[in-house]
């Protein structure tokens, strides 16, 4: 089943996950526990009926098994006609006819805090021009969200008197999110955060609860609004059998699951949150 052409995509044409799997397995995994795994394995085709009973009481009519799923997809920051820096790359980029669904997973990536904020990217110029670089780039990120009619914020200086402690990643996020729906596609944004957890570790299960009050607090500084920003906890319940199974694998994880399963999750278990429901529009605001 997983060479079904059942629209996955990391860049090649056939839109089958066994293709994504091949080229998961050629990038850069930290460890078997790093977010891309858990997330591959979630995604499979065996689990998307299961995903979208998970997801119907917020995306009505959300199909994943016939929407465009793009893993590692790329969002360019494009200010007065230019690209400027690395692109945000979203774990997967979700398409179908209503919805343009942003994931971005995370693990135990959040055990060790929030990441970098606005503020400490800003502070890591070393030039005056760096410095303007920067912040043509932040410029780009509102703009899309506010082309879409996501936030009220209005300049970047306002952001980055409102944002300074917001994660650059989740600005960036939410800006793939954004880019390009609420219009005439008719799609709606969505971000949804998807936080795999152990269920049996006590200071894993603290350090989630942590993580998500930070979600709850950057979408309130951002002002979001006219989207979905949706939470989504999912319990790992085969930590210990895949510890012992997989402590020593890393990018060979991919190859492992063509043949048989990585990691389990109780689907019954998942928790979904909203943080920021679609409202009606008042129209579109210029950047």
């Amino acid at each position: 089943m997983i060479d079904d052409e059942m629209a996955y995509f990391f860049g090649l044409s056939r839109g089958s996950y066994g293709e994504v799997l091949g080229e998961l397995s050629r990038t850069k995994v930290n460890s078997w526990r790093t977010s891309s795994i858990p997330l591959a394995e979630f995604w499979q085709p065996a689990n998307l009926g299961a995903i979208r009973r998970v997801l119907e009481t917020q995306l009505a009519d959300f199909n994943p098994e016939v929407a465009l799923k793009f893993f590692e997809f790329p969002t360019e920051a494009v200010w007065n006609g230019k690209r400027l820096g690395r692109p945000s790359m979203t774990d997967i980029m979700i398409l179908d006819a209503d919805w343009q669904v942003a994931v971005e997973g995370k693990f135990t990536e959040y055990l060790y805090g929030g990441g970098e904020t606005v503020i400490e990217w800003l502070r890591e110029c070393t030039s005056v021009t760096d410095v303007q670089l920067r912040r043509d780039v932040l410029r780009a990120w509102i703009g899309y969200i506010r082309q879409a009619g996501c936030t009220t914020i209005p300049t970047v200086g306002e952001l980055c008197r409102s944002c300074r402690d917001v994660a650059y990643q989740f600005l960036h996020r939410t800006a793939s999110a954004c880019h390009m729906a609420n219009g005439s596609e008719g799609r709606t944004p969505v971000l949804v955060y998807q936080l795999f957890f152990d269920r049996d570790d006590a200071a894993h299960v603290s350090a989630l609860t942590s993580f998500k009050a930070n979600l709850r607090r950057w979408a309130a500084a951002l002002r979001l609004r006219n989207m979905k920003f949706l939470i989504l906890s999912v319990p790992v319940v085969n930590m210990a059998e895949a510890r012992e199974r997989f402590s020593s694998k890393r990018e060979e994880m991919f190859d492992i699951m063509r043949s048989e399963s990585t990691f389990t999750f109780d689907f019954d278990g998942i928790a979904v949150e909203t943080v920021v429901d679609t409202e009606p529009s008042t129209g579109k605001e210029g950047c």
